[in-house]
């Protein structure tokens, strides 16, 4: 009896060390920055559990710093299926102006991933300066349908970059 039970105490002592980095896993806490082996990066959304793949480095710059790289949490290529995967992240409302190569209008970003046109140069003076063309950023054609047109901007008075600056914990 003591030899069974000395057996099969020593057999678990070897299964536990094994299964110490199974056990150490944790699924990721939502509200986080993860990826898996590959180089894409995601927003573990808090609001819907999914993951949300940023497009482009410019996309994850209008919402994190160069030091926030220290925040992604890289979790394993089983753990990361196991997400399913959402929206894309689109750019931060009120950061950057956007514009694709095929078309010329030029479009701040709001809430809810809603774009608006500026119509004019004089209104984009108005609301991001003089060196309003250096917030301008290209958005693929691939990507522009993860925005909503809305109504175009004819007065500086329509948009405010500074009151839609406010961090949205969605990210999209």
């Amino acid at each position: 009896m003591k030899k069974s039970l000395f057996a099969l105490l020593a057999s678990v002592s070897l299964l536990v060390p094994s299964a110490l980095p199974l056990l150490a896993q944790t699924a990721p806490q939502p509200g986080t920055l993860i990826k898996g082996s590959g180089t894409a990066v995601y927003w573990y959304s808090s609001t819907d559990n999914r993951r949300h793949v940023f497009p482009n480095m410019k996309t994850f710059f209008t919402w994190f710093s160069p030091y926030d790289f220290d925040r992604i949490n890289t979790i394993s290529d089983t753990e990361l299926s196991a997400i399913q995967i959402g929206d894309n992240v689109t750019y931060r409302p009120g950061t950057k102006l956007i514009k694709i190569t095929t078309d010329p209008k030029v479009y701040v970003v709001e809430q809810g991933r809603t774009i608006r046109w500026i119509e004019s140069e004089t209104v984009a003076i108005d609301m991001y300066g003089p060196h309003w063309q250096q917030f301008i950023d290209d958005v693929s054609d691939a990507f522009f349908v993860n925005y909503t047109v809305g109504s175009s901007i004819r007065s500086a008075t329509a948009f405010r970059p500074v009151t839609a600056f406010t961090p949205d914990a969605t990210l999209r």
